[in-house]
């Protein structure tokens, strides 16, 4: 579709899970006013579920609404997960992966999902990232969460602690990292990005101890991208690198697990982070969030992580496509 010659980009948004804040975000970020470039919204979700929490909080429909699942009338209620429930989200997820794999969506936004759906549902998991780079053929999706003074990108996602040094290899992180650089370059540093590499151990490791995974894994990758022409420094100790990067040394942080990039993230962005994937071949967003079935249904639910996701969604796809975001 375009105005006046311009085309008008078309944003996808699934509901999320019925039970939770997914669908009364997707609302209210919409009702903040029109999105960046006049944007139309396609709406994955129940209509009766959008119908009951916009009359609750007093807000209006999105105009283009595909019903992608149909759920009986207090069949998924607010508040708590439901196999009825769990397969709404899914086939939402279905349908907008469909549609943004076949190139009619410019970008996605995926509203908060429980995991426990795609498990139940024998679906790729363990998350929506996982999914969609299954449904849309991608090799090596990249998480990245990102507010406006920190990017973090993980090399490992939803593994226990314990396992995290084992997953570390050399060549998976130098695949990770250069995926990473160019997916930054593409959306958001075209002169290609900074990057800080941070240390798994205490300190980084000094002399052996109490590690030597820097000295064996992490030292070789960055010396391996830097020879690709990859800008990257480390290993460097996580307690030095986020308060770097937050302050303009790096544009972006690589953390080697879940909550060493997720802690600093959220400290500095709890309620306007973002979840991007990176490598799918098309741009995804989520808000930083999951369902949190305790405000379901409240009008309690902040939606500025879901509007940010929808911006940044957006900004993102012009950049893709070289216009200005």
């Amino acid at each position: 579709m375009s105005v006046h010659g311009v085309a008008v980009p078309l944003l996808g948004v699934t509901m999320g899970d019925p039970a939770g804040v997914g669908p009364e975000v997707l609302l209210q970020a919409l009702a903040l006013g029109p999105l960046p470039g006049g944007a139309r919204v396609r709406v994955f979700a129940d209509r009766g579920v959008l119908e009951e929490r916009a009359a609750r909080l007093g807000l209006g429909l999105p105009g283009e609404i595909v019903e992608a699942c149909r759920l009986a009338p207090g069949e998924a209620p607010p508040g708590a997960y439901s196999p009825a429930g769990g397969r709404a989200q899914l086939q939402c997820l279905e349908a907008a992966a469909a549609e943004l794999g076949q190139g009619r969506l410019d970008a996605l936004v995926t509203g908060p999902l429980h995991k426990r759906a795609l498990a139940e549902a024998g679906a790729p998991g363990p998350g929506q990232t996982e999914f969609l780079a299954a449904r849309l053929g991608a090799r090596l999706p990249v998480m990245m969460l990102c507010g406006p003074r920190l990017k973090v990108v993980l090399a490992t996602t939803h593994l226990a602690l314990r396992d995290v040094p084992g997953a570390l290899d050399r060549a998976g992180l130098v695949a990770l990292v250069r995926l990473a650089a160019a997916e930054l370059a593409r959306y958001f540093h075209p002169a290609g990005p900074r990057l800080g590499l941070a240390a798994l151990n205490p300190h980084g490791e000094e002399g052996g101890r109490p590690g030597r995974e820097e000295r064996e894994v992490l030292a070789p990758a960055v010396a391996e991208l830097r020879a690709l022409g990859v800008d990257v420094v480390g290993p460097v100790p996580a307690d030095t690198l986020f308060a770097q990067a937050a302050t303009g040394r790096f544009d972006a942080a690589l953390a080697l697990y879940h909550d060493q990039g997720l802690g600093p993230l959220k400290a500095l962005h709890f309620h306007d982070a973002v979840n991007v994937s990176l490598g799918l071949g098309r741009v995804r967003t989520s808000p930083d969030h999951g369902p949190a079935y305790d405000l379901a249904g409240t009008g309690r639910a902040d939606p500025t992580s879901m509007r940010a996701a929808m911006e940044l969604a957006l900004a993102m796809a012009a950049r893709a496509r070289g216009a200005a975001p």
